[in-house]
């Protein structure tokens, strides 16, 4: 399922809603990986909680159900929506699970504390195999312009075109960087 877009995953989701469990769990093994990242943050964040690894990571289907269940397709696309809920939902449930009210962390310190080193690696992966994947001018104007930092005048000009003709390059080529990143993949 590693090549599935945005519409598959909707499909299956629908599937899911509809009643098919296989649905379910088809989309539960391709989003694992992401479960897997966010017990690995709470337990280095909570390491008391280390000795129930396994059960927390199956605690990630009663987690992953509750936010199919609150997703709307309308306001957003569901990997976005899931890899900005999973850690903070799934944190809730197993504090509640695990731990007595005085034992528990507070969770605002939970919130401030919490950083995705693993969410920013693998958009820098992602997008580095979708940059390496462009032509060699769609490539040179990304370059310039986010990797040097030059404003489009000054690209321009250390390419020898027109600022309008940069203007079309760098456009074509973020246009090209979504289609292979595909709609799935957070922009901002």
């Amino acid at each position: 399922m590693a090549d599935h877009n945005y519409d598959e995953i909707n499909k299956l989701l629908f599937k899911y809603k509809a009643g098919n469990d296989s649905a379910l769990y088809e989309l539960y093994e391709f989003y694992k990986p992401l479960f897997i990242s966010s017990v690995k943050r709470i337990l280095y964040k909570e390491p008391r909680l280390s000795p129930y690894r396994e059960d927390i990571l199956g605690d990630t289907l009663f987690v992953f159900i509750k936010l199919i269940d609150q997703y709307d397709p309308k306001l957003s696309y569901f990997s976005y929506f899931l890899s900005t809920r999973i850690d903070i939902n799934l944190f809730r449930y197993i504090s509640d699970k695990y731990f007595t009210k005085e034992e528990s962390v507070e969770e605002v310190e939970f919130i401030e504390q919490y950083d995705d080193p693993f969410n920013k690696i693998d958009n820098v992966i992602c997008i580095h195999q979708a940059f390496e994947k462009l032509n060699d001018k769609s490539k040179e104007v990304i370059q310039v312009y986010f990797f040097e930092q030059l404003d489009q005048k000054e690209a321009s000009e250390k390419l020898g075109i027109t600022q309008g003709a940069f203007s079309k390059r760098l456009s074509k080529a973020l246009e090209q960087m979504k289609n292979i990143l595909g709609k799935d993949f957070l922009f901002d």
